[in-house]
């Protein structure tokens, strides 16, 4: 009796669209084996260093992803970056097919005089350090007493609930409270600076719901007609959740002040000497005034600010050269922002992960299969120096029994620490440095829109 040899997929990367196509492939599938290279020591990329660390219940999806490396067939080679520490001709060279998941690296720039000082600060760079990425700094800037957010989008408004919390309101978390302390610890304003009008604001109303739960926070907008907010059948989603952050009791008092201007756009930012302070923030467009209402005069206005957040998305940046071939060989496939751009929400990475999965077993199902060999000796000499699954969950266990109160972890941000504390109870004598002695270039997981 013929036994069919197994098929083997490579995914590189192990955010959610890569555990979502490597879910979507197995039910396809019953004779594939999927590996997936991971370039950190732990998996989970955007779900652990890119949502916002206050939303618990969006990083749950890691327990669902959990099941996954428990199977038969699906292996984790976590501390393995494809282009540095293996290059992808050799793992092409070894799999019958590839994923790319990537994602994207690097916070867009706003091509605008003098956005190139130092207190403008992406998002995407924000959140990463926040939630203590490897690799990246280890404290956050001061944004001072008067903060922009460029951006009216998830992201920007995960930002401003981030800043405007009380100590208090993380509770369940992971946020590491010391780094945002340093951050917001004199904020008094924020200016929400967004270029859509409130209709087409790219915000899911939910998340501007949330901010209405925050105490002694003042909510202001400028640039919205008041009769757009009326209840009627034509409010937009946007609309109604604004009508209704106003309509909640404002403080005379307020501990910050968050002023909602639709409708802007910035034109330029400057300072009176080098690191000087104020910025002159100079913005254009109907939000760029105190009063309700559009209006019509073009001149810009200006604001003083101490720092800018830019949320504005995100690009490919110089860390990766994989997304190159992607649409150029027919055994190399893309998932989640690697195919899309920067672009679309956690849950809709599942029915993508769908459609990627269906497109690997449709090349599966002609593609000759590649010698099992090159594979096992290749996968051998990764074991070696590799973070196996088990190996993560020691560093999970680690993290969450190092959890302050009122926390579910404390995350290790220094790698060599994290590979440490994967061999300390696996009896293993692997080397325990990077496979590379180059130093490792940041990899931005991607704030995905869902955050």
């Amino acid at each position: 009796m013929t036994v069919e040899p197994r098929r083997a997929v490579a995914i590189i990367g192990s955010g959610p669209s890569a555990c979502y196509t490597a879910q979507a492939l197995l039910k396809l599938r019953r004779d594939v084996d999927i590996t997936m290279f991971e370039r950190l020591p732990v998996p989970y990329g955007l779900i652990r260093y890119g949502v916002a660390p206050d939303h618990v219940g969006t990083k749950a999806v890691t327990r669902q992803f959990d099941r996954l490396f428990t199977r038969s067939g699906v292996r984790f080679l976590g501390n393995v970056e494809v282009g540095r520490d293996v290059d992808l001709e050799s793992v092409r060279g070894a799999f019958d097919a590839t994923v790319v998941a990537t994602g994207l690296h690097a916070d867009a720039r706003l091509p605008l005089p003098g956005f190139d000082d130092a207190r403008v600060v992406g998002a995407g760079r924000f959140m990463r350090i926040l939630n203590q990425h490897p690799g990246d700094e280890v404290s956050l800037p001061s944004l001072g007493a008067r903060v922009a957010v460029v951006g009216n989008g998830n992201v920007a408004i995960d930002i401003v609930r981030l800043l405007a919390k009380h100590e208090t309101d993380f509770e369940g978390s992971d946020v590491h409270s010391p780094l945002l302390e340093q951050a917001s610890g004199e904020l008094r304003t924020i200016e929400v600076l967004g270029r859509s009008l409130v209709d087409q604001a790219k915000f899911t109303p939910s998340l501007l719901a949330e901010l209405g739960r925050i105490d002694d926070v003042r909510y202001e907008v400028v640039g919205v007609e008041a009769s757009s907010l009326e209840d009627s059948a034509e409010r937009s989603g946007q609309a109604a959740a604004l009508a209704a952050l106003l309509a909640r009791d404002q403080p005379t008092t307020p501990r910050i002040t968050v002023r909602l201007r639709f409708g802007v756009a910035p034109v330029a930012l400057a300072a009176e000497s080098e690191g000087g302070s104020p910025l002159r923030l100079s913005v254009a467009g109907p939000g760029s005034f105190e009063p309700q209402g559009a209006s019509t005069v073009a001149e810009p206005a200006s604001l003083d600010v101490d720092s800018v957040v830019t949320a504005v998305g995100f690009h490919r940046g110089d860390a990766h050269l994989l997304h190159a071939l992607l649409g150029h060989e027919r055994d190399v496939f893309a998932a989640g922002w690697a195919r899309r751009g920067p672009q679309g929400t956690i849950a809709e990475s599942r029915a993508e992960g769908q459609t990627v999965a269906r497109e690997v077993e449709e090349w599966l199902a002609s593609a000759d299969v590649k010698p099992e060999g090159e594979r096992a000796a290749l996968l051998a000499r990764l074991d070696e120096v590799s973070v196996s699954f088990a190996e993560w969950n020691v560093i999970d266990e680690h993290e969450q029994r190092q959890a302050g109160p009122g926390r579910v972890r404390a995350k290790e941000q220094d790698t060599e620490s994290l590979l440490r504390i994967a061999r300390s109870s696996s009896g293993s004598s692997a080397v325990v440095a990077p496979l590379s002695s180059h130093p490792s270039v940041p990899e931005a997981p991607t704030p995905d829109s869902d955050n």
